[in-house]
């Protein structure tokens, strides 16, 4: 996203170009989705900045430009997600061995299982495929998990571009392809706002015009919405200190 988490299909928010309608662009980046049920959220976060604080970490950040980003979540089975962000994937190749060989990597690992419910941790390797405006700039995002039927996936990611290319809205929105992972879910779409009142007026909105009515109609028999959720950021750990 952009820069960054992301996660987070259907609609809402984004920035207007110079006719008032969304520009669709292609996605800037790829990354790591790790999924927890956090047991004990202070030592979790404490985990993380011990990690953040090593000098193996530091490396890993500059050489590779990791971008990480710890996410809240409401509505789903897990708390948060860790989001690792890379430009592209010679740089997540270089930023996991990088990750591996930190002694420090190892010992976050074991308080990060420690500090949430093992048997719920799910990991997935996605590309934000396209986007709309900046995510770092909203507060919080509707989150909408999906799968998209084998070999259509662009044909749900044109009709989304269309959908969105033709709403008057603010803020951000992206389309985000998993490549692997475990819990499977092949896409999910996620839209941002200032506020959590923003993001329902935006969405009561959209789900009334003829664009999103069309797009609902035309992906209907590819796509299974699994789970729709509320994110919010938590702290984020930038690669440039």
């Amino acid at each position: 996203m952009k820069k960054y988490i992301i996660a987070f299909s259907l609609i809402f928010t984004f920035s207007l170009s110079a006719d008032g309608h969304s520009n669709v662009k292609p996605g800037e980046e790829t990354g790591e989705f790790h999924y927890f049920n956090v047991t004990n959220p202070a030592k979790f976060v404490e985990a993380i900045d011990e990690h953040y604080a090593s000098d193996c970490a530091a490396k890993w950040q500059k050489q590779s430009g990791a971008e990480v980003v710890l996410m809240q979540v409401l509505g789903s089975t897990h708390s948060h997600f860790i989001y690792v962000g890379y430009k592209n994937n010679d740089m997540l190749e270089k930023g996991r061995m990088l990750f591996g060989s930190c002694e420090e990597s190892a010992k976050l690992i074991v308080k990060l299982n420690k500090y949430s419910e093992s048997s719920d941790y799910v990991s997935r390797l996605g590309e934000q495929s396209l986007e709309v405006g900046d995510w770092t700039t909203d507060n919080y995002f509707m989150k909408f998990d999906f799968n998209v039927e084998l070999g259509k996936a662009s044909v749900y990611a044109n009709e989304w571009t269309k959908m969105m290319n033709s709403l008057e809205q603010t803020n951000s929105a992206g389309l985000i392809t998993h490549r692997a992972g475990s819990g499977w879910m092949s896409h999910f779409v996620y839209v941002g706002g200032n506020s959590i009142d923003d993001l329902y007026s935006t969405f009561d909105a959209n789900s009334q015009t003829d664009a999103f009515q069309t797009f609902v109609k035309n992906v209907s028999s590819i796509r299974e919405l699994r789970n729709v959720s509320l994110i919010s950021p938590a702290k984020a750990y930038p690669s440039q200190r």
